[in-house]
């Protein structure tokens, strides 16, 4: 089975390192916020002053086979509806660690599909941390695979 931990691990790279290009002087970790309909969402950081409120995508925008990833980008819009129904008022940020993803958020954007009061910041990953993911993802892909199921 895939290891998908070393999203996570990109996950916690991002909230203890990346989100500091863009916030030198403020502290981000994972914390469930308290939404205007009642219940409770974790997000991946919110800043120690609750400033800011951050959601992390580290999927690509197209899967191996080159068709569009749609699963995860329903996950992201997901994502969007919790950050835009957190009762506190804060700065709402998506952060892609994959360039095409964030493209296809800022496209979205553009032609009013997508909120413009949420944030789209690309943040990539060290190369070794990258290269780590991109693997995990082809061996994921490979074990899912109909091919490898039987199928065909």
């Amino acid at each position: 089975m895939a290891d998908t931990s070393i999203n996570c691990e990109a996950e916690r790279w991002i909230v203890a390192n990346g989100l500091a290009q863009h916030w030198p002087d403020v502290l981000f970790m994972p914390k469930k916020l308290r939404l205007v309909w009642g219940g409770e969402f974790a997000f991946d950081a919110v800043s120690n002053d609750g400033s800011v409120i951050v959601a992390i995508s580290t999927s690509a925008a197209r899967t191996a086979t080159g068709k569009l990833a749609t699963a995860k980008y329903q996950k992201l819009k997901t994502d969007a509806l919790y950050l835009l129904h957190t009762e506190l008022l804060a700065r709402k940020v998506m952060v892609f660690t994959e360039h095409c993803m964030k493209e296809y958020f800022v496209q979205h954007a553009k032609a009013g599909r997508f909120p413009p009061e949420i944030e789209l910041i690309y943040i990539p990953l060290p190369t070794e941390l990258q290269g780590k993911v991109e693997a995990s993802r082809a061996q994921a892909s490979q074990e899912t695979s109909p091919k490898n199921k039987g199928y065909f």
